[in-house]
């Protein structure tokens, strides 16, 4: 199985909100662009489905601070199996403190775990509604 290409995520956000999103330097999944006069910030990781039935990525500082300062924030998680998983990040923000920040390498960044239904923030219990739009090959 495989994960969905981050240039289905750009094509689909680009013809949604019609605007053209560029890649924003040395940050591989962050992309922006401007919507009807407003700032659109686009984050796109990717997970494989670990054993334990779920996938996870990390978002760095900058890459949250990036997506704090858009007036649209969308994270766009792609899961091996064709699964992509669009959230308004100005709501999943709420679940996101510093005190769950992971302090193990240089960059202090977030975990979070992506079930089928729901993504939840390492070091807090809440779970996070999410829907996932199935991509075909």
């Amino acid at each position: 199985m495989l994960i969905p290409d981050k240039n289905i995520v750009v094509e689909a956000i680009n013809e949604k909100y019609k605007c053209v999103l560029s890649n924003v330097i040395r940050k591989k999944i962050m992309y922006e662009g401007v919507s009807g006069g407003k700032k659109l910030m686009l984050c796109t990781p990717e997970s494989k489905l670990h054993p334990q039935g779920h996938g996870w990525f990390d978002l760095t500082i900058k890459q949250v601070e990036l997506l704090d300062n858009a007036d649209i924030a969308i994270l766009a998680v792609r899961l091996q199996g064709y699964g992509i998983y669009y959230i308004d990040f100005k709501q999943l923000r709420r679940l996101v403190t510093s005190e769950m920040k992971l302090k193990y390498s240089s960059d202090e960044k977030w975990r979070f775990y992506i079930w089928k239904n729901y993504i939840k923030v390492r070091g807090n219990d809440t779970r996070f509604d999410v829907e996932p739009e199935i991509v075909s090959a």
